[in-house]
Parts: structure tokens; C-alpha cells; sequence
């Protein structure tokens, strides 16, 4: 960055009460995880405050390097997508995976699609918790895996939870340790799923429902 830009932002960020440090601290944060949540975690309520306070100086900044911030004033979190990406989800097993490229494997992809299918089914039923999440339990994620996606998962349970853990780590879904061994550990699907798989990708699986049902 040169002198003048560098001078520039210094500028903005201190006209807003801030220091060019806490704008450094917030850009590395979210480039290096990709997503901030306010109620996840103190560390991220402070960084999503100065992201509002910021939010301009950080998109012109991001746009610069053709990344975009989606700004979700409701679930009050913000989330990176990567240069040059159509759609947030990818099923490209050679790419490397990344919270920033949201780049997921076979399994991880059908993971997604099923656990948005069944939060869109239990928030039409009224089924949602106080925080926007929902419950599922384990064979209600293994009908809809295998009837609404098509999608036969691998038996190696440490592998389904490494799946999970992906989708954790983007937000997607809370679950217990062994979650796979214990039917009655439920899989806790969270609003945040909405801001990685777009509706029209859901649309060739719905219509396979309402297909099936008829």
C-alpha cells in the first residue's frame, strides 16, 4: 500500500475513533477465518463492533483484492467470499479448502444441502430455538442425506465428524463429540447455513421432494 493510501486510511479509521491497529487486527481476523459472529465469542463481539463502526474502509479495502463481504445486520456476522467465486459452495475435492474459498468436498457439500433442507423444513414447522437454530437428530439427517440428496455418506465415523467439523468451523452447525456413535447427541443446525448455501442451489433437491411426495 502506498504512503498516500496508507496515510489515507490512518486518516479514516482515526476520524471514527479508532486505531489503524484495530482496523489490522479486524482485517487479519477476518482473512484468516473468514467469518465473524458477534455471539460466538467475545473476541468477535469486539471485532463485529468495530467492523460496523469500519464497514466502509473495510469493503473498499476487500474490494480491492476482489473479495467480497456479505454483512448480515440480523444474525450481526459478517463473512468473506473469496475472488472470483459464482456461488459460495464448491464440490471440487482436488481444490484446497479454505473458510475464505468455502471449497468443500463431495460429502461436505451433500452435508450442507441436507442440514439446509431440514432448517428450512423445521423453521416452516415453528421448531426453532431461541437463537434461530434448530434440532435434528441423527437418522432425521440420515433420510434426508439419502432420499431428498441422493447422497450415501462413507461408514468411518471419524471422517463424518471431520465433515462437521468444517461446517463448524464456518458457522454451520454445533454437534457433540461422538455424535455418530450416540443417536440421542442431537446435530444443532444454525442460521449462519443460510449465508453459504443459496437458494436456487436447494432447488433441484426440493423439487426431488416434491416429486417423491406425489
Amino acid at each position: 500500500m502506498s504512503k498516500n493510501i496508507y496515510n489515507s486510511v490512518v486518516d479514516e479509521v482515526q476520524q471514527l475513533g479508532l486505531d489503524i491497529e484495530d482496523f489490522q487486527e479486524l482485517l487479519t481476523y477476518l482473512l484468516e477465518n473468514g467469518v465473524i459472529c458477534r455471539e460466538d465469542k467475545k473476541i468477535e463481539e469486539r471485532y463485529y463492533d468495530n467492523f460496523v463502526r469500519l464497514e466502509s474502509i473495510v469493503i473498499d479495502y476487500l474490494n480491492l483484492i476482489n473479495i467480497s463481504v456479505v454483512h448480515d445486520e440480523d444474525l450481526y456476522s459478517v463473512r468473506l467470499y473469496a475472488p472470483s467465486s459464482d456461488t459460495p459452495v464448491h464440490s471440487n475435492e482436488e481444490e484446497i479448502k479454505s473458510a475464505l474459498s468455502m471449497r468443500f468436498s463431495t460429502e461436505e457439500s451433500a452435508y450442507l444441502l441436507a442440514l439446509t433442507i431440514l432448517y428450512n423444513q423445521k423453521l416452516s414447522e415453528g421448531k426453532i430455538l431461541d437463537d434461530a437454530s434448530v434440532e435434528v437428530d441423527l437418522e432425521e439427517f440420515n433420510t434426508m442425506l439419502a432420499t431428498s440428496i441422493g447422497y450415501e455418506p462413507t461408514e468411518n465415523k471419524t471422517s463424518r465428524e471431520e465433515s462437521l467439523r468444517t461446517l463448524h468451523r464456518l458457522r454451520a452447525v454445533k454437534f457433540a463429540k461422538g455424535v455418530f456413535d450416540d443417536e440421542d447427541r442431537p446435530l444443532i443446525i444454525r442460521p449462519y447455513i443460510k449465508q453459504i448455501i443459496l437458494p436456487e442451489m436447494l432447488a433441484p433437491f426440493l423439487e426431488k421432494e416434491l416429486v417423491d411426495e406425489n
